[in-house]
Parts: structure tokens; sequence; C-alpha cells
């Protein structure tokens, strides 16, 4: 069945809530990754209504340039498609045409799923917007530690997403592991 002609299932309910039924699978080495640079959004302005990624500055020294291209790339992606709210454009720049492997039980393999579903979500959460954190880049892998809401009012969603590039600097595979914001912290740590 093709991603065309393939309804692709929607929730009605919050990315908090789904947060917990949501389970993504990350690369075997992704968490050991050793390098923690600054996600660069150049062009990830803030619009009047929508919320900036905001990265936590740190340097790019032993990244090569296809790596620091991808960190980019990566975040260019998340911060174009969910706040400011243009999956087609960002997706179409960022996203393989051919292959595009989604390890997201709620949405379908491809590009065209990623702006469907995309597209969809941000139809029913208009508000929703994505700041992100930090990102981890090693080799042909981008992790973004990034804080999703879906409105002001929402506490949040901590979101990891893992995105696998291809030489020729294009995403073609993507895990994300979603958790709500807890009310409290036993320890007093932020969870972003």
């Amino acid at each position: 069945m093709t991603t065309a002609s393939r309804s692709i299932a929607r929730p009605r309910t919050p990315l908090s809530t789904l947060a917990a039924t949501a389970v993504g699978a990350v690369a075997a080495g992704a968490l050991a990754l050793p390098t923690v640079t600054a996600a660069a959004a150049a062009d990830a302005a803030p619009s009047a209504s929508r919320t900036a990624t905001s990265p936590v500055p740190a340097g790019e020294k032993g990244l090569t340039s296809q790596e620091k291209a991808n960190r980019r790339a990566a975040v260019r992606l998340l911060v174009g498609a969910f706040t400011k709210h243009d999956p087609d454009t960002y997706a179409r720049r960022y996203i393989d045409a051919n292959t595009y492997i989604q390890h997201n039980p709620l949405f379908d393999n491809g590009r065209d799923a990623f702006i469907a579903g995309v597209t969809a979500y941000l139809e029913q959460f208009p508000d929703y917007t994505l700041r992100v954190r930090r990102t981890v880049t090693q080799g042909n892998y981008v992790v973004v530690h990034a804080l999703a809401k879906v409105d002001a009012s929402d506490r949040g969603t901590v979101e990891i997403d893992v995105f696998r590039f291809n030489k020729a600097g294009k995403i073609v595979e993507h895990w994300d592991a979603l958790q709500p914001v807890a009310e409290t912290s036993v320890n007093g740590n932020p969870q972003v």
C-alpha cells in the first residue's frame, strides 16, 4: 500500500498524553555520543506568535563540515516544520525524497507521510511550538533534545529525535522518544 493511498491515524489528544504510549527506538550507540554542540538555527527566526529555538551555547570543535551541516539540517527541519508550521518546505529541503524510514509508530515511512502527518497534527494544535535545547552529533547521526508544547498552557513534552543522514546530507531515518514534563521532580532538576 502506498503512502498516498493509506490513511495515517491522527491522534486527537495532546502530545504530552500520547508520549506515554508512543515508544521510539534510539539507535544502539546514540546515547553515548561524545560531542555535544549548540544547535544552529540561522533560518529559524521567531515569528510574532511562535517560539524560536534556544540552543544551549557550546563549541563546534571536532565536528567535520558534514557533521555541522547535518546538525543544522536536523534543527532546521524540526523548527521549520513544527515551530514555523511549514512541514512541506522544510521536509522537501532536508528529507531524502526516496528513502525516509520512520520509527515513530504514529507515522508511515516516506517524506510525503511526514508532511501529511505533521500538517494534520498542526491543524489540530495550531499553537504548537518546539524549542531545541541541545544537539549531539557524530558521523551521520544527529540527536536533538527539545521541549515541545501544544499551546502556552501545556507543561510540555521532552522530545529526543535521532536522525540518520545519507552521504548527500539528507535525512533518511528517524527515531524519537517522548516523555511528558512532570509536575514535580524529586531531584529538582529540569527534564530539558
